[in-house]
């Protein structure tokens, strides 16, 4: 199981999360992700836990954090290039990730990334 979602993490990264970019297959690419994310967590909570586990679990993670920072930016900039929004606006916004900080009675609960304004 390990080594095929590795394989399928990496194939689905490359296709539809590569140089050029389309709102769709990013949005493809999260779903994805996080079918993956939650057969890692399942494997995880139920088998013995490997080396390899552990890397596909940090790799499904940071797959996530690339695919949500790439659908915040509405523009091309470097060397990404998106198809819906070809174009560089005039000012670089940062698409920085972070977690909210949480409070004690949210602390066991999961929250979504958010970006930094």
């Amino acid at each position: 199981m390990t080594s095929h979602n590795w394989d399928e993490l990496r194939l689905l990264m490359w296709n539809y999360v590569g140089i050029v970019r389309t709102t769709r297959r990013l949005e493809r690419a999260l779903h994805r992700i996080e079918l993956l994310k939650g057969e890692t967590r399942d494997y995880y909570a139920n088998f013995r836990i490997s080396r390899d586990l552990l890397e596909l679990r940090n790799l499904v993670d940071c797959a996530e954090l690339v695919v949500r920072s790439a659908l915040m930016r509405r523009e091309s900039r470097g060397l990404h290039y998106s198809r819906d929004f070809p174009q560089a606006l005039p000012v670089s916004f940062p698409t920085v990730l972070v977690r909210p900080v949480l409070s004690q009675a949210q602390a066991g609960a999961v929250q979504p990334v958010t970006r930094i304004e």
